[in-house]
């Protein structure tokens, strides 16, 4: 009878720790899962800036290699994009407007209007206009393909009356831009416009 009894008692104890050990398995598991969620949110949260990111590289070197035969970027401007058929087919027209990635307007040209070009300019801005927060940081800190860097001679974000140029050895206004800097400057309605040679 004795021996019966502390055998139930070490079934009991036994089955606590079993109990007591499977709290702390699914603890452990759901820590594990919400760990992993955040994870993947945040990187979800730069898919859309790598996205752009590619269409920036991609109508930068579709617009290099229409003007390649010229002294300079002379005449280019949003429309001459359009009509040229010189974006990639990730962006779209709606309206006579370039559509990025965010479904927000791209300017090409002299400035964040798309301004034509004018003679003996041998450089050309690419604006990706009214972004949210979000979207600005992260395409502004993006880290592009080094060919992109090479053609590249700067990134202004201008958020509001505010511009930042960010250029080649700029101290800490230097490129590529960092995710804290992206984050000091940028606001709902930024713009970012990349210079390019």
């Amino acid at each position: 009878m004795k021996r019966k009894n502390k055998f139930i008692k070490y079934l009991k104890r036994l089955w606590e720790d079993i109990k007591n050990s499977k709290v702390i398995i699914v603890l452990c598991a759901l820590i594990i899962l919400a760990v992993l969620m955040l994870i993947i949110m945040i990187q979800q949260s730069d898919i859309g800036a790598k996205e752009a990111g590619v269409q920036i590289e991609e109508l930068a070197l579709r617009i290099r290699n229409h003007y390649k035969a010229r002294p300079d970027y002379w005449g280019l401007t949003t429309d001459e994009v359009i009509s040229n058929h010189l974006y990639p087919e990730s962006m779209s027209i709606n309206g006579g407007k370039l559509l990025g990635y965010f479904t927000n307007p791209v300017e090409v040209g002299m400035d964040e209007q798309g301004s034509i070009v004018m003679p003996t300019v041998k450089d050309f801005i690419i604006a990706y206009n009214d972004l949210t927060k979000a979207q600005c940081i992260a395409l502004a800190s993006d880290r592009y393909h080094s060919s992109f860097w090479l053609g590249l001679k700067e990134i202004t974000i201008v958020s509001g009356n505010n511009h930042k140029t960010f250029e080649w050895n700029n101290g800490k206004m230097s490129l590529p831009i960092s995710r804290h800097n992206a984050l000091q400057n940028c606001q709902n309605g930024s713009n970012i416009l990349f210079r390019m040679e």
